[in-house]
């Protein structure tokens, strides 16, 4: 019997790999996001690709119900939805003082935090229901350690790390395995646009590897959490040494 694999943010860089990935397994994929993505679908013409605003509860509920009426269960949850935003808490521009803006901290929050507590939760009620020894991936970042001009996200990854941690000692009782993976700085899509050539070659030049990380590493990084039992309640890092 196929696996059903539920992942969120399917549309962008990562979430497109990691459905490649699962692909070529022959699981049954359910891939989620808010926007749609015809070269995901075109390419991977087997998946189930649902829009959604993870962030709506009333949303996810109606999308675990969709679910449920065509596979019945979930087995494994990939996390990977979230919004990457920089701005310092403070700085001094040629019109005055600029703070970080409230509004962007709550949709960062929001976006990363709230969208993974609601999928996981509906997503844990799901397997607990259908006995399922399930596994949830949440998806987090180097920057979790605290990164300059990212105090929304570094938050968030930082919340989602102890998240992790915590439900992976209550749902021990149902069999259910909970981990966090947090990327230091990889060779995508999303990294090129969102960095300047200076920026990237930097990170190079402090990454103890000297190089940013092969998304195939990553998919590794994926595959050892899902096949390894034993492992749980832990956050991978897979950064290449990076510290900043």
């Amino acid at each position: 019997m196929k696996n059903n694999l539920l992942i969120t943010g399917a549309a962008g860089s990562i979430g497109f790999q990691i459905v490649k990935n699962f692909y070529k397994k022959n699981y049954n994929i359910i891939a989620v996001d808010k926007i749609q993505n015809r070269e995901l679908k075109k390419s991977f013409p087997k998946i189930n690709y649902f829009l959604c605003d993870l962030t709506n509860e009333r949303s996810i509920k109606d999308l675990i119900v969709k679910i449920e009426k065509k596979f019945k269960s979930i087995d494994i949850l990939i996390n990977n939805a979230g919004l990457i935003f920089n701005s310092l808490i403070i700085s001094r521009t040629k019109n005055g003082l600029k703070k970080h803006s409230y509004n962007a901290w709550k949709k960062v929050l929001s976006s990363n935090l709230n969208s993974a507590f609601l999928a996981a939760s509906y997503t844990i009620e799901n397997m607990v229901k259908n006995k399922k020894n399930g596994l949830i991936i949440n998806m987090s970042s180097i920057s979790a350690e605290g990164n300059i001009g990212q105090s929304a996200y570094s938050s968030s990854k930082s919340a989602i790390e102890s998240f992790s941690v915590t439900l992976s000692k209550e749902l021990a009782i149902f069999g259910i395995r909970v981990v966090a993976i947090a990327p230091g700085f990889f060779d995508t899509n999303s990294t090129i646009a969102s960095l300047s050539n200076n920026q990237i070659s930097n990170i190079k030049l402090i990454t103890p590897v000297n190089r940013l990380g092969k998304i195939k590493e990553l998919m590794k990084a994926i595959n050892f959490v899902v096949n390894n039992k034993f492992y749980n309640g832990k956050v991978l890092k897979i950064d290449g040494g990076l510290r900043i």
